[in-house]
């Protein structure tokens, strides 16, 4: 019997801060790499950029923030991890005006 705390879904839109456009796409890479083992673990089953308007072909999207699923104990675990992901330890992320709601996967599917 584990005495883990029970996981519960997270719906995450953490905010860019203004102009960080080009801080994300420099540390982009990194990100990707740093969260890519908690999705292949499931905790986190979806993420990614939020946009201003639909991306045109050949131009950088114009992106806002960041929009997530996590799968974690507590609504603080999910703060812990933002505050220590490259994108708020570089000053892209506004994790103090994040909005972070528990949340029901109804469906799913990959792309």
């Amino acid at each position: 019997m584990s005495s883990a705390a029970p996981k519960t879904e997270w719906l995450v839109m953490v905010p860019d801060k203004p102009n960080a456009l080009q801080k994300r796409l420099e540390v982009r890479a990194k990100h990707l790499e740093n969260i890519t083992p908690a999705h292949k673990e499931g905790n986190v089953p979806m993420g990614g950029a939020y946009l201003a308007e639909p991306p045109k072909e050949g131009e950088t999207p114009k992106m806002l923030g960041s929009a997530m699923v996590f799968l974690a104990s507590s609504k603080e675990e999910v703060v812990e991890r933002l505050r220590g992901d490259i994108y708020t330890t570089s000053g892209v992320w506004d994790v103090d005006n994040a909005q972070i709601w528990p949340f029901k996967t109804a469906i799913r599917s990959g792309l």
